[in-house]
């Protein structure tokens, strides 16, 4: 079974992954880690538990570029709570990693204030879809970048 080295995630987010007791990669991390870091759609299923939202979130720490302040990565969610857990392991996971911005937007908190940190350079966004359509329709928001750069590279969003 390979480490996650050997999937392609870097030594500072192994540092950490190693510093919560994460040592081996779970089956659903082994199976997609390697083919969302090739830049291919995955759909992945698995129990509660397993890692699924490690196996997305690492490859997306792997490609944001901390130079761009543009959105690089969006990930939607149902709930606010789930919005809230991601984002949680999200920044765990950068503790060891400079630059990387997360925020996440959903229902039930303080609009302004989400539009005050949606102001500064955030990298990574995690929303519900009702508090996002409210972002695009007020402008506060911006995907354009990310939305065209996944078009002309021929990649598609992670």
């Amino acid at each position: 079974m390979p480490d996650f080295l050997q999937l392609g995630i870097r030594k500072e987010i192994n540092h950490t992954l190693k510093s919560l007791g994460i040592e081996v990669p779970t089956s659903i991390q082994e199976r997609t880690i390697p083919s969302v870091l090739e830049g291919k759609d995955v759909i992945a299923k698995a129990q509660t538990g397993t890692g699924k939202t490690l196996a997305f979130v690492l490859p997306i720490l792997e490609k944001i570029d901390v130079h761009k302040s543009d959105v690089q990565a969006l990930i939607l969610t149902p709930t606010r709570e789930l919005a809230q857990q991601i984002s949680k392991e999200i920044k765990k996971m950068i503790e060891n990693i400079d630059g990387v911005n997360v925020l996440a937007v959903y229902g039930g908190q303080d609009v302004e204030h989400q539009l005050k940190k949606l102001k500064g350079a955030r990298h990574i966004v995690v929303a519900t879809p009702g508090r996002l359509l409210d972002h695009i329709r007020r402008r506060t928001i911006d995907l354009s970048a990310f939305l065209s750069y996944k078009v002309t590279k021929g990649n598609h969003p992670v």
